[in-house]
């Protein structure tokens, strides 16, 4: 009997001294990165050494936009993750462009897609280019599976395709357009005994930054983007270069002009006048839209007003 309940008593030592080791978990990211680079070039006009053109020769193609499209549900394959990142570069002046992507081991199906524009297409004579006529530069788009620690080349050629109008023959002038930009503070006017508030407009800071959007510059072809900033009353003022109604090819010149989201703080004018900052937040952005801007065009009272605010 003794001895049992020592052999038990042994039993329970050794148990009781036993420590479960619960394995220690370390979490992995299987991630990598990738690199695409390439070359981006462009046709130019040349001799051909026998009194003739030829538009097979290529120069570098500068300044465009090349940007990846990855999927998350690709990068992370067995989670539930939504959306994409987006990477992006610009060809340098030799036309080169690199861009680090972040992919995995099983690979990543990427949307890579190189941006068409708008330029001339030159002559190039003894090394020297000579400007020419406005063309028509496509872009592409490719699907690529990228794998982590291996790169991808990818070059492109671009052919331009000249346009039907040649901005030399048009004959182009100016328009303006002017305008304000205020914003929705809070305004107290005591009525009888009591303080009532209202929604008053007052005008933004100096220096706010305000766009517009031409849809037809006469010299690109394409869509023009111009900025201006508001004075100290929020007034601003553009000078569209545009041409006269009626010209081929221009049927439509239309402007719109918008402020982007601003953060501000929405303030109060107290009944003695004086101004108390509110709480911080953000006015969404306005904008507003003008047509047949045309030669000699004044589009004046072009009123943007920040009213839909957002506290943080």
């Amino acid at each position: 009997m003794k001895k049992t309940l020592l052999l038990l008593s042994f039993t329970a030592i050794l148990l009781s001294c036993r420590k479960d080791k619960t394995p220690t978990f370390t979490a992995t990211d299987t991630t990598g990165t990738s690199v695409v680079q390439g070359n981006i070039n462009k046709n130019v006009i040349t001799p051909n050494g026998s009194g003739s053109w030829t538009n097979g020769s290529r120069i570098p193609a500068a300044g465009v936009s090349v940007s990846i499209k990855v999927n998350k549900s690709s990068l992370y394959p067995n989670s539930t993750a939504q959306g994409a990142d987006v990477y992006t570069g610009t060809t340098d002046n030799n036309g080169n462009y690199s861009i680090q992507v972040k992919t995995n081991a099983t690979g990543v199906e990427a949307m890579i897609t190189i941006d068409g524009f708008t330029g001339t297409l030159d002559t190039l004579i003894n090394g020297t280019s000579k400007t020419g006529q406005y063309a028509s530069y496509m872009g592409a788009s490719e699907t690529a599976t990228l794998f982590m620690g291996q790169n991808m080349q990818l070059d492109y050629s671009f052919t331009g395709s000249p346009v039907n109008t040649n901005p030399g023959t048009v004959n182009a002038g100016s328009a303006t357009i002017t305008g304000s930009v205020s914003m929705s503070i809070i305004k107290e006017t005591l009525v009888g005994n009591i303080t009532a508030l209202s929604l008053i407009n007052v005008p933004v800071p100096a220096g706010l930054t305000v766009y517009l959007n031409f849809n037809k510059d006469p010299n690109l072809l394409a869509t023009k983007l111009y900025t201006a900033t508001t004075d100290g009353n929020g007034y601003y003022t553009f000078n569209v270069a545009t041409v006269a109604p009626g010209t081929s090819g221009f049927s439509s010149q239309t402007a719109t002009v918008w402020v982007p989201d601003y953060a501000a703080t929405r303030d109060t004018i107290k009944v003695n006048g004086n101004r108390v900052a509110g709480r911080e937040g953000v006015f969404g952005m306005n904008s507003t839209t003008q047509s047949n801007v045309y030669n000699g065009s004044i589009k004046n009272a072009t009123i943007l007003r920040y009213t839909s605010f957002t506290p943080n």
